[in-house]
């Protein structure tokens, strides 16, 4: 009898924890609305343009949300708040070109890659940073928990590494010398320095970084979910298309 209830424990806890990671996806069809976060400080994934978010990754979430057959509701949040907000279940996923860390990736689940990039920096001409190397010694500007900064500190070889909640006061502080460089992933590096008119010059990129969508560990089906739309919007050329709009 103590082994039968043991064995009818032991199924009851095991369909309880199925049915927990359904339920984020469940609710979600349930209420129609899937809550999503972005910085909104890093153009031109995400930003505030007029009052409302735009940019590749708010396009992006929009369709995923209507192949899930519902609406997105954005929080803008800041970069150090992200994780703590899907965390805590204040939202239901991050779309917010977050890169893949080996430390990230024990916190919260990565899609497969949407976009495919590597860490650079700007700089003005007469004070060249082509290389890792040539962060040496330097002032190096960077956005608060990104994957930038990860690299900066790691490398450790910076005289100071000034951070920032928004990537634009990191690129406007090297623009006006208070910075040698700033540093983060090449497309917002690049597409920021080609559309300002201070000059900047842009390195080559430093490594490879893998950008995703982001779920809680538990939440297996809503990820499956979505691994299965952006599979659909490769194919289907939509993920080239959002390039094309935002990078070229």
């Amino acid at each position: 009898m103590i082994r039968t209830f043991k064995y009818l424990l032991a199924a009851l806890v095991a369909c309880s924890s199925a049915t927990a990671q359904g339920d984020t996806l469940d609710d979600i069809k349930t209420k129609g609305v899937v809550v999503v976060a972005n910085g909104g400080a890093y153009p031109p994934f995400g930003f505030v343009e007029n009052g409302k978010m735009v940019g590749f990754d708010i396009d992006l979430g929009n369709e995923v949300a209507k192949r899930l057959g519902v609406q997105a509701k954005w929080e803008k949040i800041d970069f150090s708040g992200l994780l703590p907000a899907l965390s805590s279940k204040r939202v239901d996923m991050l779309i917010t070109a977050m890169t893949w860390t080996p430390e990230r990736a024990q916190r919260i689940t990565f899609s497969t890659p949407y976009y495919n990039s590597g860490i650079a920096g700007a700089y003005k001409p007469g004070n060249p940073v082509k290389t890792p190397a040539d962060l040496a010694g330097k002032t190096v500007a960077v956005q608060i928990g990104s994957a930038g900064e990860r690299f900066v500190r790691e490398l450790g070889t910076a005289k100071q590494v000034k951070t920032y909640n928004d990537f634009l006061l990191a690129f406007a502080d090297v623009e006006a010398g208070r910075a040698d460089v700033v540093v983060n992933t090449l497309p917002v590096v690049r597409y920021n320095a080609l559309r300002r008119t201070s000059g900047l010059e842009v390195s080559p990129t430093w490594d490879k970084r893998d950008v995703g969508i982001n779920t809680r560990m538990e939440d297996q089906r809503l990820l499956q979910a979505i691994n299965a739309v952006l599979a659909d919007l490769e194919r289907e050329g939509f993920l080239k298309q959002l390039d094309d709009k935002w990078f070229r």
